[in-house]
């Protein structure tokens, strides 16, 4: 089939799912729920051929066919096959409610190593770069004006590490830290803790507007493009 066949099959079908999804908002309806449907149903044919060809066929297929059933007792093949594969049907078991104990193992290391990364990603990826950018925000650089520069450069310089510190501090404030527990259980913060979390709690609101307004204009970004797509395709249908 030619190319520019394809071209223009492919342009209707993209334009017939945009309108079915579009549809929507007239009410829940059976183009937009195929469309969903066709949706998920791709997305998991896609999953599931990016897990076969970087997790399973590379982790567990492979090894077997080069290893061979005589190599599962060597030192490599026990560490790079057959640990996998004891993990793997255990994994399995736990499509059964009878066998399903059986299957704990595979998923607690699972969600253990899912949540050291997350953790540790987390630490060195946030937590101290923050943590470093709001002590280097009251840095002599900052604090101090540099020779011939401009005392509205070095105010907005200065305001803004300032603006970055407190930040920073109030809103590890909120969460508790700097808080002591008495004897009957109550928590008790003094009055400078409770302005700093009163202060932190105001820039979690903001962050949290900002990525909502960021949100909201990527998708109003999605459906220009599309509509604009749809503006296109029949332009070039009337003009065809």
């Amino acid at each position: 089939m030619p190319g520019p066949t394809l071209d223009f099959i492919g342009t209707i079908i993209a334009a017939l799912l945009t309108i079915m999804v579009l549809s929507y908002l007239i009410g829940d309806n059976a183009f937009f729920r195929l469309a969903s449907y066709l949706f998920v149903g791709v997305a998991s044919g896609y999953a599931g051929a990016i897990a076969w060809h970087n997790v399973i066929r590379p982790v567990l297929v492979d090894p077997l066919i080069r290893f061979g059933p005589s190599g599962l007792l060597t030192r490599e093949g026990v560490g790079t096959l057959l640990i996998p594969w004891i993990l793997s049907l255990l994994m399995l078991l736990k499509l059964s409610p009878r066998t399903t104990r059986f299957g704990g193992l595979p998923v607690a290391l699972v969600v253990g190593v899912g949540a050291a990364v997350v953790v540790g990603g987390g630490i060195t990826g946030t937590l101290l770069p923050q943590a470093l950018a709001a002590g280097e925000a009251l840095g002599p650089e900052t604090m101090i004006p540099a020779a011939g520069e401009p005392i509205a450069s070095w105010a907005e310089r200065l305001i803004s590490g300032l603006v970055l510190f407190l930040a920073t501090l109030s809103t590890l404030m909120y969460f508790r830290f700097g808080a002591r527990r008495e004897a009957t259980g109550r928590v008790h913060r003094s009055r400078f803790t409770q302005g700093m979390a009163y202060v932190g709690r105001i820039f979690i609101a903001l962050t949290f507007g900002v990525m909502y307004a960021g949100a909201m204009t990527a998708s109003i970004l999605i459906l220009a493009e599309r509509v604009q797509f749809l503006r296109h395709a029949v332009i070039g249908w009337m003009g065809g």
